[in-house]
């Protein structure tokens, strides 16, 4: 394959950039995975190694929980006072901002990153007391536990039955220039705790018995370092897209398993997994979709979509990319997202003819890359009559061939008035004419058809010996082989950008119906224009927007129907959820539709749980209905409900349904709460 250019990525060079930005103070987290670890101990002892180089360190607030061999460590640094603020009769300390700020230290310590302030504080949370020390070029050193990022709040309440209500946003994680993981062994940590180093004995003891149960500590410990090896491999791909290195680099394990409409495809996805699972990688499973090709139809359909639900169950990001080149597609895929394994399925010809024919396949094996390629050897099975696809059958339009026909007729003529003033043996060239246009107009057959049928009539006509089809001449044989040349080309040519221009046509439809979905919402009136007129809230105000809210939602579920529908045209319904959290159907695609008991039991579920459930899905699937949870945030406020099986649409169908269902959530979230 033609080496490509690689240029620098625009966007990571930003972020390098503000990365190495000099003005703004630089970020270090000490990171645990339970109180006691140790982290506040490992910063003030990084602290007095900064101090011994010169630097210029101050302890801006640091919580010790009376812990001797912590406190011993705050002599010899320069501790700055803090506000004392009087809440309910209690004397709270916190952090003196203000003071840092004077002060102007090198680098300041502030323990206890997600810390909730005391009422009359700057700001309600420490972590934006640091952005602003950080705004103003100070470095900060601060500790953190795993359970008070965000996007861990819902894995940690599940692991110990506890919800962090002090949570901070993982971009504060993504921004800071160094994490430093303090890890301990899970008897070291137990022994503390016996020890009363980190609590009181009673605490300890509860403590023991609750979150710092074995299980619960492994499970955090593996989250903590989960999270670490992702924002590692995250700055380690901006780095690379920004000095434009070429991948992969042995970091972090990532594979990609290459998907196309097989009937093997699903043993590749389970084979695929294991190697996943064994070697602990992130993995994808990734479909290209040929330029010029449309999205598969009949069983070639079920073998994709029944791989690719396989494959989002067990744990794989689904990917759909298009190129005219697959194995091209692949490789940059892979060399953008650092991956370091490749599964593919060997094909089932040998690879000779593989190569030949310049398969997929042949291209990865051959190609040059670092990656490390798999090759499944599928499983061949018995398989039904009825599951042999059909032979495909060559469309045949008599009229394109008489056409063509006509079109070499009318060259002839032509030649026949021109040969009074020109030599005949260049009137072969004329007849390309014919075999070009019939090759634009209707493909290979006719072209074909007509290139033929212009030599004869050529070598008939204007070659000697007239009316004789000899073919004497060894010229007219290579004018038998140009002008067949010439039709399966231009022919080929042709059947390229028939498709191309299909799936541009395709593409432009989606967008189209995106476009016009936005626009159609837009019109609709806001809430403040309606309520805002309003003088006041009396009963009679009420009434108007209750009957407002009921236009509106109703207008809203009627837009969302029809272009669902136009993703896939099956009977469909929308639901809201009302006050006391019942669900209530706003529109059908038809009033004939038919929705029993079980099919909002199943919707109440999707409600309660914001997930997809229903046909074709591994939660309650017996039902004939679907149901695509519309969300505001993490609040699920409605649910669209398609009577189809989920897993039978295509990836590209589902993003689109989950287009449709963000902009509805946009514009119906503020009348829902009304």
């Amino acid at each position: 394959m033609q080496k490509k250019s690689i240029r620098p990525d625009p966007d990571a060079l930003l972020k390098e950039a503000e990365r190495e930005e000099v003005k703004k103070g630089k970020l270090k987290i000490f990171l645990g995975y339970a109180p006691g670890v140790g982290k506040t101990y490992a910063m003030l002892n990084d602290a007095h190694v900064l101090k011994k180089r010169g630097i210029d360190v101050a302890v801006g607030f640091v919580e010790t929980h009376k812990r001797s061999e912590t406190e011993a460590l705050l002599t010899g640094l320069d501790v700055l006072s803090t506000r004392k603020i009087d809440y309910k009769g209690i004397v709270l300390k916190e952090m003196d901002i203000d003071a840092i700020l004077a002060r102007k230290p090198a680098m300041v310590l502030v323990d206890e990153f997600a810390h909730t302030n005391a009422e009359g504080s700057r700001h309600p949370k420490r972590y934006q007391d640091i952005e602003e020390l950080l705004e103003n070029g100070i470095d900060v050193h601060t500790t953190v536990n795993i359970q008070h990022f965000e996007s861990m709040n819902d894995s940690v309440a599940k692991i110990t039955g506890v919800r962090m209500q002090e949570t901070i946003p993982d971009t504060l994680f993504d921004r800071a220039d160094e994490v430093q993981v303090i890890d301990i062994p899970w008897e070291e940590l137990n022994q503390r705790l016996k020890e009363g180093k980190v609590y009181i004995p009673q605490q300890a003891r509860h403590a023991i018995d609750n979150f710092f149960q074995r299980g619960n500590l492994f499970a955090l410990r593996e989250l903590m370092l989960t999270l670490v090896a992702r924002k590692m491999d995250s700055d380690l791909l901006n780095y690379m897209k920004a000095k434009a290195i070429p991948g992969p680099w042995p970091t972090a394990e990532k594979l990609i398993v290459c998907v196309g409409p097989s009937p093997y495809a699903k043993q590749l996805i389970r084979k695929a997994y294991t190697i996943a699972k064994d070697t602990h990688a992130e993995w994808y499973a990734v479909y290209v979709l040929p330029t010029g090709l449309t999205e598969p139809s009949g069983r070639d359909k079920v073998y994709l979509t029944d791989a690719l639900n396989l494959a989002e169950e067990l744990g794989a990001k689904i990917i759909t990319l298009t190129g005219s080149d697959i194995a091209d597609e692949i490789l940059r895929f892979a060399r953008e997202k650092n991956v370091t394994r490749i599964v593919i399925g060997k094909p089932l010809r040998s690879m000779p003819v593989e190569y030949f024919k310049g398969s997929p396949v042949s291209r990865l094996l051959y190609a040059h890359s670092e990656f490390e390629i798999h090759l499944i050897n599928p499983t061949t099975e018995t398989k039904d009559k009825e599951e042999t696809a059909p032979p495909r059958q060559l469309s045949f339009k008599l009229s394109n061939y008489l056409i063509s026909a006509a079109m070499v007729f009318i060259v002839t003529l032509v030649n026949t008035f021109l040969q009074r003033f020109i030599e005949p043996s260049s009137f072969v060239y004329l007849y390309l004419i014919a075999t070009i246009t019939s090759a634009l107009l209707y493909g290979i057959g006719p072209s074909i058809f007509a290139s033929f049928l212009s030599i004869l009539v050529f070598d008939y006509f204007f070659m000697s010996p007239r009316y004789n089809l000899s073919m004497n001449d060894p010229r007219e044989i290579v004018d038998v082989l140009v002008f067949l040349f010439t039709a399966v080309i231009v022919g080929q040519l042709v059947k390229v950008v028939k498709k191309q221009n299909l799936v541009l046509q395709l593409r432009l439809e989606r967008v189209t119906l995106i476009e016009e979905m936005s626009k159609e919402f837009l019109q609709l009136p806001p809430l403040e224009q309606l309520v805002g007129g309003l003088a006041s809230f009396s009963d009679e105000t009420m009434n108007t927007i209750a009957l407002l809210r009921t236009t509106i939602l109703n207008d809203i579920s009627t837009l969302t129907i029809k272009y669902v529908q136009k993703v896939i045209d099956v009977p469909c319904f929308v639901s809201f959820k009302e006050t006391g959290g019942d669900l209530q159907i706003w529109a059908k695609s038809n009033p004939a539709v038919d929705i029993s008991a079980n099919d909002m039991a199943v919707a109440k579920w999707t409600s309660i749980h914001g997930k997809v459930s229903g046909a074709g899905t591994e939660t309650l699937p017996s039902i004939p209905y679907f149901f695509f949870p519309i969300k505001s945030q993490e609040e699920t406020i409605g649910m669209i409900g398609i009577k189809y099986d989920y897993k039978n649409l295509l990836p590209e169908q589902r993003q689109i349904l989950g287009t449709i269902s963000n902009l509805t959530s946009l514009t119906a979230a503020r009348w829902i709460k009304i």
